[in-house]
């Protein structure tokens, strides 16, 4: 994609909508099925790896697995991302850094996560996730 602005809202558009997803599946206002799941499935890179911000990585089949377990494990919580930023990309990639922000029984956690997006046309956003990783940032209290 040439035009960056059109770039950086379709990051934005992809994280906000995948965090969405997460918030939904986490405090159980969706149904945990398949075709609900796909929505974080399908726009996995089969060379997925999270690195979480306590340094551990994990693969696309941890990823799956974890997410699929943690339906609705989180009835207290909020989640949501702010301060999307694209730094870099080319005709096939896109790097966008975003701030997670979560409340999980009123108490605060900020990471800034920096994500590798591969372009995919079949993708709900034209976009895969590649790579994540995620470090802690300071939570005013």
């Amino acid at each position: 994609m040439s035009d960056p602005d059109a770039l950086s809202r379709q990051c934005t558009r992809e994280v906000i909508e995948l965090h969405d997803f997460f918030q939904a599946w986490l405090e159980g206002s969706t149904p945990q099925t398949e075709s609900v799941f796909r929505r974080f499935t399908d726009v996995n890179d089969p060379a997925f790896l999270l690195i979480g911000p306590h340094g551990r990585a994990i693969d696309l089949a941890a990823a799956h697995r974890w997410i699929w377990e943690a339906w609705k494990t989180r009835p207290n919580s909020r989640l949501w991302t702010e301060a999307h930023t694209l730094r870099y990309s080319t005709t096939e990639m896109a790097v966008m850094t975003y701030h997670e922000l979560q409340l999980n029984d009123g108490v605060p956690n900020r990471r800034l996560s920096t994500v590798v997006f591969r372009q995919e046309p079949a993708a709900p956003n034209g976009l895969v996730w590649v790579h994540v990783h995620e470090t802690w940032m300071e939570t005013e209290r």
